[in-house]
């Protein structure tokens, strides 16, 4: 009987989250209000000498390959960024767009920052800047362009924390059902592709 007891147990302890189960955790993060301005132009998400140039960033990883961080086997739902050259030693983050603040959540290496943004065509998507040391902005804050939401992590203060959070993981969303936590519990392509789109294919497009 004791050892009945202790499968379920640990069965429960340690079974594999999920988008549907995780979700309600975040969802008082969430504000839902609708951003002052449509989204009609938009920016690399780094103070660079020309944030309409593509190559004043450098990816480090892709969107959709697998990974072992979080929860083992998640899909990366991101591209991990920095500029190609910093102007200071301390890279601040900037919105990419015309949006608000929809949901500032998590903390220590993982503080995340997502804004919503409206669409000419009144459509609403997201842009998620994930990996922040220290957050400027607040849910229901309006930003644009100019807004300075958070600054990333030296290589320093990242090897508190293994050494490799110095950079910034750019989602951009299709929807935010899962208030977050898709971040690292997507693990198959039909979950990737209902919420994400590939940043890089964006930023090729949008970016001009």
């Amino acid at each position: 009987m004791s050892a009945l007891l202790f499968i379920f147990l640990s069965t429960l302890l340690f079974e594999t989250p999920t988008i549907e189960k995780d979700r309600d955790r975040w969802k008082p993060y969430y504000t839902d209000t609708a951003p002052a301005k449509t989204a009609d132009n938009w920016f690399l998400p780094f103070d660079v000498a020309n944030r309409k140039k593509i190559n004043n960033i450098k990816i480090i990883s892709i969107f959709g390959d697998h990974r072992d961080s979080y929860v083992k086997g998640h899909i990366h739902t991101a591209i991990d960024i920095n500029p190609a050259h910093p102007k200071a030693k301390l890279v601040n983050v900037y919105a990419m767009a015309n949006g608000i603040v929809c949901s500032v959540h998590l903390g220590e290496n993982q503080r995340t920052v997502v804004v919503k943004h409206k669409l000419p065509n009144g459509l609403t998507m997201f842009t998620t800047y994930k990996h922040l040391k220290e957050v400027y902005v607040g849910n229901g804050q309006n930003v644009d362009q100019n807004t300075k939401l958070a600054r990333l992590f030296t290589p320093q203060e990242s090897k508190k924390y293994g050494g490799d959070y110095h950079h910034l993981h750019l989602e951009i969303r299709k929807k935010f059902d899962d208030y977050g936590c898709a971040s690292w519990l997507t693990f198959n392509n039909k979950q990737l592709n209902e919420r994400f789109y590939n940043p890089q294919v964006f930023i090729k497009e949008h970016i001009k």
